[in-house]
């Protein structure tokens, strides 16, 4: 088994990790995933992401635990810096 590290200054851990980059327009939903998968929340009201913002989700599966780096893109052009980063 190895061990995967997303990002400086994150947690390291013992099972399969994996980089999910989620894009698309903005107003599309990208950000209520991610929160509603860290919180269970639904959040109704819209602020635009700037930039990228990167969480940890981990989730059970019927092959063990996994955990996905979730990569919530700015969908507005004018946010847009994710050209640069990748």
């Amino acid at each position: 088994m190895c061990l995967l590290q997303a990002l400086p200054n994150q947690q390291t851990v013992d099972y399969p990790s994996f980089k999910l980059v989620i894009v698309g327009d903005g107003g599309t939903g990208k950000t209520t995933f991610v929160k509603r998968h860290l919180t269970g929340e639904f959040e109704k009201k819209y602020e635009p992401t700037i930039g990228v913002e990167v969480h940890p989700l981990d989730f059970f599966t019927n092959c063990g635990k996994i955990r996905f780096y979730c990569w919530d893109t700015a969908g507005q052009e004018k946010f847009g810096g994710l050209r640069i980063l990748t």
